[in-house]
């Protein structure tokens, strides 16, 4: 479904469409964000998906003022997520000021509505590196009393927690789990407010927030889950490969090697065979051909220079290019991995291409799917088809964790997998 001309405009506006089943956003309200602005130009791009989505926060405020909960927290959640696809298209250095002023409308408002939940969401800010990492403990519909399976929901290269909550959270909340997402550096407001750039060993993220987790009284400490979307789907095995405290892991769609993918896309702009296997290393001449050929493609523009460079803390192609050569999981790294690990890939979707690579080569209970064109659910991250993807992952999550009680007469017996600890071996 193409509302605007521009393919990456109407690729950011396929995120929310993606999250309609979630509260996210809905087909008539970005047909009339893609009729209110001017076609390809970013800044009414950015004006039509801002002026909407005030106008669903003033809807918000009346509908709260009046004592409607449930219709000002659905109005408060789809503003938060057109904010954030608002501002994607002003991605780079320095921060455009309307790119910092959206994000912060966008929080304020995911605030708003995680405040009308019932029980409200509640906000941490969990201690990393003389910072904090933001994030939020959701309770699950039905169970916030009790001590139930918790999945921690990551994203990737360009989000927010906003978009952990609707790609998974709201599933798994009606599931019956409790829920935590957040970001790191690289993400939200450790990037656009402290300049904090990606990091590559991401352990070093998640395992203050397991930490977090673990502290909080309702989580079963031996079903604790890390779920990871896009670039997450390198972040989820590193992950597993240096926390034990893991019951499972989720990678949509798995990545073994991201670096290898970035390299291959350099030979897609002019790099012959020979200088693509000196990668990261290149010499000027062939930085200078790239960067012009970046320059004249917009997708590539934006992938590299806008959000790569930035997310990254990379200053040029070459600083860029060597970051980039560290995201790739070792052989002993990938034999580390001991939970039962998912995952996933898509037919459709190029960042997949290594995605059986991993699977393969996992030694750990595992499960691969791929999901299809056919179902509609074949593009990134199965953003289209956001519905079958969580059935799929929260069904295997449900057996894996033993979340079905088995009853034996009388008794109810929880059988739950046993939580390997450091150093164990299964």
């Amino acid at each position: 479904m193409t509302f605007f001309s521009d393919p990456l405009h109407d690729e950011f506006a396929s995120v929310v469409l993606g999250f309609a089943p979630y509260g996210g956003g809905d087909v008539g309200e970005i047909q009339a964000i893609a009729r209110a602005m001017k076609d390809g130009d970013d800044g009414s791009y950015f004006d039509a998906f801002v002026t909407y989505a005030r106008r669903r926060i003033d809807e918000g405020n009346s509908a709260a003022a009046n004592g409607h909960r449930e219709s000002a927290h659905d109005c408060y959640l789809r503003a938060a997520a057109l904010l954030g696809m608002a501002y994607h298209p002003l991605y780079g250095t320095p921060v455009d000021p309307r790119l910092a002023d959206a994000f912060h409308l966008q929080m304020d408002t995911f605030d708003r509505a995680m405040a009308l939940l019932d029980p409200p969401g509640e906000k941490l800010e969990i201690p990393y590196e003389g910072t904090t990492l933001p994030a939020y403990f959701l309770r699950a519909h039905g169970h916030a009393t009790e001590v139930r399976p918790t999945i921690i929901i990551s994203d990737g290269w360009d989000s927010t927690f906003v978009e952990s909550y609707l790609e998974m959270g709201v599933a798994a909340l009606r599931r019956g789990y409790h829920v935590l997402v957040h970001d790191g550096p690289g993400q939200g407001r450790l990037l656009i407010d402290e300049g904090l750039p990606l990091r590559h060993d991401w352990e070093k993220v998640v395992t203050p927030v397991v930490d977090a987790a673990l502290a909080i009284d309702v989580v079963d400490q031996d079903r604790v889950v890390y779920e990871a979307c896009s670039l997450g789907g390198y972040f989820a095995p590193r992950v597993a490969a240096y926390e034990p405290r893991l019951a499972a892991v989720i990678a949509d769609p798995g990545q073994f090697d991201v670096g290898v993918k970035i390299f291959q896309m350099m030979k897609m702009l002019g790099l012959d065979d020979a200088a693509v296997a000196r990668l990261p290393a290149i010499d000027p001449e062939h930085e200078k051909k790239i960067m012009t050929a970046i320059g004249s493609n917009r997708r590539a523009r934006w992938t590299i220079v806008q959000r790569g460079f930035w997310t990254n803390g990379a200053a040029d192609l070459r600083s860029y290019l060597a970051e980039m050569s560290k995201w790739k999981l070792e052989p002993d790294e990938v034999a580390a991995i001991r939970c039962p690990t998912f995952v996933a890939a898509a037919e459709s979707d190029p960042v997949s291409s290594n995605a059986k690579d991993l699977y393969d080569a996992l030694a750990c209970p595992k499960t691969f799917r791929e999901f299809s064109d056919a179902d509609g659910a074949g593009m990134h991250c199965e953003q289209l088809n956001r519905s079958l993807a969580n059935r799929v992952f929260l069904d295997w999550l449900d057996d894996t964790l033993h979340m079905h009680r088995r009853t034996t007469g009388a008794a109810t017996a929880d059988v739950r997998p046993k939580r390997l600890r450091a150093g164990e071996i299964p």
